[in-house]
């Protein structure tokens, strides 16, 4: 859909009717050192009726300095269906990741069949976060579960930890928003719902930390940029250009001159 040297972003369509029962797709994701990556997923996900278990597997490998983003539109658990959803992401050095995942129990007029959730994410040190969400139909109508909520959408930050865009008063755009601080790097927002999705938390908190996401991203891109211009025109392999010029000025520093090292 866009790209430039750096990176690209990328839609993502379905060819044929997913997620059928039986149905297994996995999708595997790797973000080169320095570079970035938008998934944009261009319609939702119905986990269809059957006899069969179902399943949506993500598997994302992040290099350092690496950005990936990934908005996901809802994914909608039918009536008569076992499925799982399943995010497994492996951060390298400064690498960020800020996915959002939407989910809706049941079509029009159902209350959706049986479904499990998990997000297992690491770094170079180790686990940053695991949670295993069990939303299977007796589970999830236990006290303080799920209840009659019918819609969940999560926006998970790995890498950093960026602050809640507002703090709404509980209860004004859904039965529950809680903003959760990561024990090391992250942060994770949540808002639960009943029926159709009426959040405007988390579209405009992914849509902000995304901005603060490749802003960061772009920042350090000009650094290194300009750290490589100036260190060619040391050994006289380039002058001065506009390529050094333009990395200079997107990094907030003078424009590179001649090195006056001996």
């Amino acid at each position: 859909m866009d790209q430039d040297a750096d990176g690209a972003r990328v839609g993502l369509l379905a060819t044929q009717a997913l997620l059928l029962s039986g149905d297994d797709v996995r999708i595997e994701v790797d973000v080169a050192p320095g570079a970035w990556l938008d998934v944009v997923e261009t319609t939702g996900t119905v986990a269809y009726e059957g006899e069969a278990p179902s399943s949506w597997t993500v598997e994302a490998t992040v290099g350092d300095g690496a950005v990936l983003t990934w908005a996901g539109k809802p994914f909608v658990v039918s009536d008569e269906i076992a499925t799982h959803r399943r995010t497994r992401i492996r951060l390298h050095g400064t690498g960020k990741v800020l996915m959002q995942e939407k989910v809706v129990l049941g079509r029009a007029g159902q209350l959706g069949g049986d479904l499990s959730m998990s997000l297992e994410a690491s770094d170079d040190t180790g686990p940053v976060q695991v949670e295993h969400l069990n939303l299977g139909q007796q589970a999830r109508q236990m006290p303080g579960v799920f209840g009659n909520l019918r819609s969940m959408d999560t926006v998970t930050a790995l890498g950093w930890t960026p602050e809640p865009t507002g703090e709404p008063e509980a209860g004004t755009t859904g039965p529950g928003e809680t903003y959760f601080p990561l024990d090391r790097s992250g942060a994770a927002l949540r808002w639960m719902g009943i029926g159709r999705f009426r959040d405007q938390l988390c579209d405009a908190t992914f849509a902000a930390w995304r901005e603060e996401a490749m802003r960061d991203y772009r920042h350090r891109h000009a650094e290194r940029h300009l750290g490589q211009a100036e260190e060619e025109t040391c050994h006289g392999e380039v002058d001065r250009g506009p390529a050094a010029d333009a990395a200079a000025a997107a990094a907030g520093r003078p424009r590179a001159g001649t090195c006056c090292a001996p």
